[in-house]
């Protein structure tokens, strides 16, 4: 379907549903959002006297909410991205071209004081639905192929039981009139457990790729909460994949973990400051073992540095994804941010970030480290500017790994700076 016919569907299906809401009582409450990003970017050290880049990108947001009567309610995002490329593995949309789409769009059920929950909340559409903070499946502001889905939530005193099921992928015929048989499918289950000032949580994910094979099970074991003072905040995961492979083959699976701790306080001169530091990493191969350890979900999704320590399912990062760092990663991150009382508008942040091989198998590491600074300027509530610049440098010398005499792009080690400057408006 081409992109203009997918505005017009996506439009007259919003507008459908509000007409529908509005036969009864209903209240109605939109809002959104729009960026524009511009960037510069050059690298040095290169084998292939790769030129500077200059590139923008535009994002957007619209979101309805829709409240009808007491138990039911209707949400949606509509989302259009323009972007000019700016690296292989962060182009969304290709040179040049828009696109259109839903992010978000589901409709809610809700029954409280059942006679084994409290409350018990049925979504079905499509959705987002994060565990923890993203180790296994995350949420994207700006993300157009989440999962079309049916949830449920049933509360009781200090837990929350939750339950999805969805369809993330569906293969059509060449003419595309028609799903082929089999799809992709993710299967979740989760508890969480309120405990004074702590969220306990526990969670097992399903992921059924097309095919009989490389299907997976995902256990994980969460915490975050506050540590004495109420400022002191920290979160850990745990969690474990565990591979359906063919008989005779070796066995595949792996961990992952994920953690983090801030403390943010105010004193004379500043109206707050902040300091954090976190921690993650993805299990890779060790060569020296038959089985294949390695964790790589289809959906994670975190965001701490520019590009180093940047995590998404779809687009691309510094973990083991589908094959693309067999040895794994590990990311450790830090970052202090400040606002002084003399400049109540301004915001400034430094921050680093440091990727290295979860297991060094080849003497190479893939890893590099980046520090940054970004500063944010509050004209209104509404309108806010951000500049940001970070300095990407190479963590070793280039080496010819596959032996082919020639140092390929993927083995240049470079070093690289980017600036970049945003502009967003909220409504």
């Amino acid at each position: 379907m081409k992109t203009n016919t997918w505005a017009r569907f996506i439009l007259t299906g919003i507008l459908f549903l509000l007409l529908g809401a509005a036969q009864a009582p209903a209240q109605i409450q939109v809002g959104g959002d729009v960026m524009m990003r511009y960037y510069w970017e050059n690298a040095w050290n290169t084998r292939d006297d790769r030129e500077s880049l200059n590139s923008s990108r535009i994002l957007s947001r619209l979101y309805v909410d829709t409240s009808v009567g007491e138990h039911a309610a209707f949400h949606a995002d509509l989302v259009t991205i323009s972007e000019n490329p700016v690296y292989p593995a962060r182009t969304i949309s290709g040179a040049g071209n828009i696109i259109y789409g839903i992010s978000q769009v589901y409709g809610e059920m809700m029954t409280p004081n059942l006679p084994l929950f409290d409350l018990a909340r049925l979504r079905f559409g499509r959705q987002h639905y994060k565990l923890g903070q993203g180790l296994t499946l995350g949420d994207s502001y700006y993300q157009l192929d989440m999962y079309d889905s049916v949830r449920a939530d049933l509360m009781v005193g200090n837990f929350t039981f939750g339950l999805m099921g969805a369809v993330t992928s569906t293969e059509v015929s060449s003419g595309g009139y028609y799903p082929k048989p089999g799809s992709d499918r993710i299967y979740v289950g989760k508890v969480e457990y309120e405990l004074y000032d702590h969220t306990l949580l526990g969670y097992t994910v399903y992921e059924a790729p097309q095919g009989d094979f490389n299907d997976n099970v995902i256990t994980g074991l969460g915490a975050k909460g506050r540590i004495v003072l109420r400022d002191l905040q920290y979160f850990g995961e745990l969690a474990t994949q565990n591979f359906n492979t063919l008989s005779g083959l070796p066995d595949k699976g792996g961990m992952a973990y994920m953690g983090g701790i801030s403390y943010r306080w105010s004193m004379k001169g500043f109206r707050t400051i902040k300091v954090e530091v976190r921690g993650a990493g993805y299990e890779g191969d060790d060569a020296g073992t038959e089985k294949v350890e390695i964790f790589e979900p289809y959906y994670p999704s975190w965001y701490w540095g520019d590009r180093t320590a940047y995590v998404n399912g779809s687009i691309g990062g510094d973990y083991s994804h589908r094959g693309i760092r067999p040895e794994g990663s590990r990311v450790w991150y830090g970052r202090v941010y400040f606002s002084p009382t003399s400049l109540p508008k301004w915001r400034f942040q430094l921050q680093y970030a440091t990727v290295s091989d979860w297991i060094d198998n080849d003497g190479f590491d893939a890893g590099n480290d980046e520090w940054g600074l970004k500063l944010f300027y509050e004209i209104n509530s509404n309108v806010r500017l951000q500049g940001r610049y970070f300095r990407r440098m190479a963590s070793g010398a280039d080496e010819d790994l596959n032996a082919s005499g020639i140092i390929s792009r993927s083995e240049d080690e470079y070093e690289a700076q980017r600036i970049m400057v945003e502009m967003r408006v909220q409504f």
